[in-house]
């Protein structure tokens, strides 16, 4: 059960009814009697004054002394007021009226000025003075922290909308802090928008990391803001990422817990709070919502072209606004426009996660025997129908369960990353290659976290991903004997969890494929050997080693396809006899690849074959 809401200091404020300022006559009322003159009450029904005094239950002597020091402000008096000029002067006078827990001075309404209680010169804080003439404006103190919710779009999917009247009737009900989950930060805060829009009030948010790290700081900043919730009742949502640090999460439950009014704490995925309640899931539009967005926001001509978009990407509300309506490249129509876009905030979500590799490989680029290049053209397939059977209802709405992971096992340098370029060619996909050495981390929980990234980054389609070296990530579980052993255990049945929601196409590679953990291989669609070519297969590398534009003379290509060598091995032996040939001014010969193979072998400490240079 979730711990119950902290009582609101001062009780909500009143519904705003219609009537005069009021404040300029209980200026003159209030000096009278500070002159020691009378003075006749003055109506302030529905004014500021009014919404003020009811909002923090101020007493009429407390309401008297805010408007007192207003007058001082405004030079009404001959000299500012004190507490106990206004004690002396002003009716129902009470001496805590200016103790700390008082809404004069906890709500910072009234300010003291230098001296001893009683005689310090009384200041009215500069937000309430605004508030009083009918100038609503943000705290000042606030705004560095504080950004104002964007507006939300003119029309949200029938999901969007659902969540949105949900957050209203959960307001209405008095519950909070709130928390709406979703994979996309900004169609959390459409929604938000949305609803604050729907109820006719202002929205403000703050990055978790942006809050007050000392704990007199977040309190001031909770004064500041509940004051705020009297004066002008904003919602307040407060962003976390869901990876922050076990200090900042206990500051974020610190403040939430002083603070009073609608507050929502929007996150990507569930996490847990103090005192906060589930609220709404902001999941991604289904497919038949983006379908329906992308025919609606794409000119009439491209509109045909909305079904195959819906089925590449799986984007949020918010992105395929953008992607619709962004700027159009240089002779680019629409639709490529779109795509192009939606692939450039892939990208970016992805940097700094994976490397991304120029797709230029096709099919004629693979050397590799008919029933590897067979599997590899069942795999392309099978990834190009995958969104079709999501359509077609299988694995519900999500498609979780329908998507194409391979596993590319054998030596290096036989071609493994070479295939998944040709796959995300043939795909039309970029190709993201997951650095090992920036997500496996001797952290608890620092793997998972750079794991679950590139997941999200990817899930919205247009690349491939690709784990070099998977049996770093995707080993064995081992049996536990410490704690180590627990928590990598961990990590991989966090990793086995997300392939199997996973929708997208990944790769993984490995030098060794009995180091693979059985669960995974269960997992995958296609698993596809990569052997040491055979002669033909050499024969075959070999003359596409060398580019046409080439300069060659003589190279015996079935003498070169005997020697034992990869792939790559034979890329290597090519490159460098080009570089040797080229320094020398000449073609390239049997003498610099045979010196070449020479140098190959000697990296690897393998004997050479002795007839070969004979």
């Amino acid at each position: 059960m979730p711990a119950p809401r902290p009582a609101a200091r001062w009780p909500a404020p009143p519904p705003v009814t219609p009537g005069g300022d009021g404040l300029a006559g209980e200026l003159d009322r209030i000096r009278l009697l500070l002159k020691g003159e009378p003075a006749a009450d003055t109506p302030t029904a529905g004014s500021p004054l009014d919404r003020i005094g009811t909002g923090f239950g101020l007493t009429g002597f407390e309401r008297d002394v805010l408007v007192a020091t207003v007058a001082g402000e405004l030079g009404l008096l001959d000299r500012p007021p004190t507490f106990a000029w206004c004690l002396d002067a002003l009716p129902g006078g009470h001496w805590d009226a200016l103790a700390a827990d008082r809404p004069l001075r906890a709500a910072r309404l009234v300010e003291l000025g230098e001296g001893p209680l009683p005689h310090a010169p009384l200041r009215v804080d500069e937000r309430v003075l605004h508030e009083l003439h009918g100038v609503g404006r943000l705290d000042e103190r606030l705004r560095p922290y504080l950004v104002a919710l964007p507006a939300p779009p003119a029309t949200l999917p029938a999901s969007r909308r659902r969540a949105v009247r949900q957050l209203c009737a959960t307001w209405q009900a008095g519950r909070g802090p709130l928390r709406v989950c979703g994979p996309d930060h900004d169609d959390r805060l459409d929604v938000v928008a949305a609803a604050c829009a729907a109820v006719g009030r202002a929205g403000h948010r703050v990055a978790a990391e942006e809050l007050p790290r000392a704990v007199t700081d977040r309190d001031a900043f909770a004064r500041l803001w509940n004051r705020e919730v009297v004066l002008a009742d904003p919602v307040l949502v407060v962003e976390l990422t869901g990876d922050e640090s076990p200090q900042t999460r206990a500051a974020v439950a610190h403040l939430l817990a002083r603070l009073v009014g609608d507050v929502v704490v929007s996150v990507p995925h569930a996490v847990a709070l103090d005192g906060m309640i589930p609220g709404p899931t902001v999941d991604r539009p289904t497919r038949d919502e983006q379908r329906a967005l992308w025919r609606e926001l794409l000119p009439d001509a491209a509109a045909p072209a909305a079904a195959g978009l819906a089925r590449e990407f799986d984007l949020g509300h918010r992105d395929i606004l953008d992607s619709a309506t962004g700027p159009a490249g240089p002779g680019g129509d629409p639709v490529t426009r779109a795509r192009g876009l939606v692939r450039e905030r892939v990208r970016r979500d992805l940097d700094g996660l994976a490397e991304r590799i120029d797709v230029r490989a096709g099919w004629d680029d693979l050397v590799l025997p008919a029933p590897a290049m067979a599997q590899l053209r069942q795999l392309a397939a099978a990834a190009a129908g995958r969104a079709l059977l999501v359509e077609q209802g299988f694995a519900g709405r999500t498609g979780r369960g329908l998507g194409v992971g391979a596993l590319f096992a054998g030596p290096s340098g036989t071609g493994k990353t070479l295939a998944a370029e040709v796959v995300a060619g043939v795909l039309g996909l970029d190709l993201h290659r997951v650095d090992l050495a920036t997500v496996v981390s001797k952290w608890i929980g620092e793997t998972e976290k750079q794991l679950r990234r590139i997941f999200d980054a990817a899930e919205r389609g247009g690349t491939v991903l690709l784990f070099d070296e998977a049996d770093a990530l995707f080993g064995r579980r081992s049996e536990v004997r410490d704690s180590h052993d627990r928590y990598a255990n961990i990590e991989v049945s966090y990793l086995l969890q997300r392939m199997e929601r996973y929708r997208g196409v990944a790769v993984l590679t490995t030098n060794m494929r009995t180091a693979i953990d059985p669960a995974f291989l269960r997992r995958l669609r296609v698993v596809v050997p990569f052997g040491h070519p055979g002669p033909a297969e050499r024969a075959g590398l070999w003359r596409r080693a060398f580019p046409p534009g080439a300069a060659t003379a003589d190279l015996d290509l079935p003498r070169l396809a005997q020697l034992d060598l990869t792939g790559g091995d034979i890329h290597t032996v090519a490159l460098r006899a080009a570089l040797v040939a080229a320094g020398e001014g000449g073609p390239v010969g049997m003498r610099h690849v045979l010196d070449a193979v020479a140098a190959e072998y000697a990296k690897h400490d393998r004997p050479a074959d002795p007839g070969l240079w004979s």
